[in-house]
């Protein structure tokens, strides 16, 4: 736990427990219910599994290690796969079927939702009503939108502008309403933003490798981006490249973090990779815990373990923290100026 010394007669000790607030560090044991796909289609698609860690953030210190997985449905197609924040049961892309199937977490039949079209990559929007799809793991130039509060008939959008296709959707409370964060592996590997209004798509960084899986991550404050083998960290107000690592030989698609500076993801070769963060900030850091599990084969994604598309365990963002600590000080100023 990171702490600065404040010197200031009288109220010191306050001030600095308001301050821990803004300065949390979540290095320690893990265990997470972690729910994924496996892309084969029409098998056994949509599972979860418990990932338990011992360490305390350190590199070599601890174990990773994951529990045996139970199979919670058989679907026609699989691929992304978020949690329906109105019902806490899973959504999942259904690949080219043009659906979207939704499981309960508990496991059995599954229901249909019309996607309108080959989805894939999945992101459920800030207000929970709606889930998008992207299309470019299937070829398409199109992105769907499916209301989900209530269920309704699918928007699908053609993309145009800087790409014509997209393959994930990620939001951030700092860009204009009725814009997120895109990929697009299938463009030239490209990341930018796109209007989910009109479709048009304008890029950031073209020809990059990080250009499949995306998510932002509250821990930190930054997006956390794969593709190939690699990871990359990107601070999304100016788009710089704050930290990579390289998994080499996976296939990396898309993943998860906690809020709490651990990281999951997916690779198609079936391994889990994992990074505990939680005392550096950056997920390319030598010092950090890091380890590459067998995990299933055919591994496609992993659910939001905070966030969009994932109700009852939200983190604030660095943003949020810091305000708050900076009331929590304020507010002990003034009482105690009142008792003086």
């Amino acid at each position: 736990m990171k702490t600065y010394p404040i010197k200031f007669s009288g109220i010191s000790s306050l001030i600095l427990a308001s301050l821990v607030v803004m300065q949390t560090s979540y290095a320690g044991p893990v265990s997470e219910t972690v729910y994924y796909t496996t892309y084969n289609g029409g098998g056994q698609d949509v599972w979860k599994a418990v990932m338990s860690y011992t360490g305390n953030g350190n590199m070599g210190n601890g174990t990773f290690s994951v529990g045996v997985p139970t199979n919670l449905a058989v679907t026609p197609g699989s691929d992304g796969i978020v949690m329906n924040p109105n019902n806490n049961q899973l959504l999942i892309g259904g690949q080219g079927t043009g659906n979207i199937y939704q499981v309960p977490t508990s496991g059995g039949s599954y229901t249909t939702l019309a996607a309108g079209m080959g989805t894939f990559e999945i992101t459920v929007d800030p207000t929970g009503n709606t889930v998008y799809g992207g299309g470019s793991e299937g070829g398409s130039g199109q992105f769907t939108a499916v209301p989900i509060n209530p269920v309704g008939s699918p928007t699908v959008l053609n993309v145009t502008g800087s790409s014509n296709s997209v393959t994930h959707i990620t939001f951030y409370s700092g860009l204009p309403s009725g814009t997120a964060f895109y990929t697009s592996t299938s463009a030239g590997g490209t990341f930018g933003t796109i209007n989910l209004s009109t479709g048009v798509t304008t890029a950031i960084a073209t020809g990059v490798p990080y250009s499949h899986g995306m998510i932002f991550d509250p821990f930190t404050g930054d997006l956390i981006m794969s593709g190939g083998d690699q990871l990359t960290q990107i601070n999304p107000n100016t788009d710089a490249v704050i930290s990579s690592i390289t998994f080499a030989g996976n296939n990396l698609d898309q993943g998860s973090v906690d809020g709490k500076g651990h990281l999951f993801w997916a690779d198609n070769n079936g391994d889990l990779a994992f990074i505990d963060y939680s005392n550096t900030g950056l997920i390319g850091s030598s010092a950090n815990f890091t380890s590459d599990n067998f995990l299933a084969y055919q591994l496609d994604d992993l659910a939001p373990i905070v966030g969009e598309g994932r109700t009852g365990n939200t983190v604030p963002e660095p943003g949020t923290l810091m305000l708050l600590g900076m009331g929590i000080a304020g507010l002990l100023v003034l009482r105690i100026r009142g008792q003086s």
